[in-house]
């Protein structure tokens, strides 16, 4: 039975109903928890069956105009992950990807290739195997090349954020200052984006800062010991990758377990959620 517990994460969301009635389904199918329990299941040894933990990163606009108000309605917990530098304002306002959605891709990777000298890409991914220096770099000569103005901000103030922390439903987490592949980055630069972040949110909250999820987050390709290292010298307790396995006592507290939902139909969501770790396995085999 303990094997039944689910995180559930979800990213921009824009359509209300559908989330609504993904919402709605999880109350009827799990016992829907805080981090509070999740916490006491980790380092307490409370015993969890058939739960399910609600996770939501980036701090996209949708996340206070669209989700929030659906988590109040129906009274669910959930842990936001969120940039303090993007929420601030800081130099910048969006995440990279945010900011080359709707980009022609094959130009972007000619400016790469002329100016920071890439080589061929391994993968249609390419941009995932660079810094994020580097990306803003491309980005900016783009922006300049191609006559692109930059994107207005598209993710929760700093005020929203504080809003919703106060009133006590959501729990707030860090996901880095600038969301890099932290894998990418000097050893200096891991430590600055992660400690940094959690620090900053730290501040800004006026609380400890207990839980925190790696951009991308799968393990071992986006985030390994190094980053875990950083994380235990923190005051995070909790940390949160993308493997899609059900959580149990015996993971690594700084490497959860988390599924991801988007889109698609609510029988996808059901047949989705009830094949689990199989989902992405079977999806390759038949498209294979």
């Amino acid at each position: 039975k303990n094997g039944m517990n689910k995180i559930i994460n979800f990213h921009a969301v824009n359509n209300s109903e559908w989330f609504e009635n993904v919402i709605v389904y999880l109350k009827q199918k799990y016992d829907v928890v805080g981090i509070k329990q999740l916490y006491d299941h980790y380092y307490n040894g409370k015993t969890l069956r058939n739960a399910c933990l609600i996770t939501v990163d980036d701090g996209h606009l949708s996340s206070a105009e669209v989700i929030y108000p659906i988590l109040k309605k129906h009274n669910v917990p959930a842990v936001f992950f969120v940039s303090p530098k993007i929420a601030c304002r800081d130099g910048i306002t969006n995440f990279w990807f945010q900011e080359i959605s709707g980009y022609d891709m094959d130009r972007l990777w000619q400016i790469g290739r002329e100016f920071l000298n890439l080589k061929t890409p391994v993968h249609t991914e390419w941009i995932k195997e660079m810094n994020i220096d580097d990306i803003w770099k491309m980005i900016a000569y783009y922006q300049k090349f191609y006559h692109v103005s930059p994107k207005a901000p598209q993710n929760m103030t700093a005020e929203q954020i504080r809003q919703i922390d106060r009133e006590g439903l959501v729990t707030i987490g860090a996901h880095t200052l600038t969301h890099p592949i932290l894998a990418n980055e000097t050893g200096l630069r891991a430590e600055e984006e992660i400690c940094s972040s959690i620090t900053r949110l730290e501040a800004m909250l006026g609380h400890p800062v207990l839980t925190f999820a790696y951009p991308n987050g799968i393990p071992g390709v986006n985030f390994g010991v190094r980053e875990k290292c950083i994380l235990k010298g923190t005051s995070v307790k909790l940390a949160f990758s993308t493997q899609p396995c059900n959580f149990r006592t015996s993971d690594d507290v700084f490497a959860i377990p988390r599924y991801g939902l988007s889109t698609g139909s609510m029988n996808f969501v059901r047949l989705k959620l009830f094949l689990g770790k199989y989902y992405s396995p079977l999806r390759k085999l038949i498209r294979g």
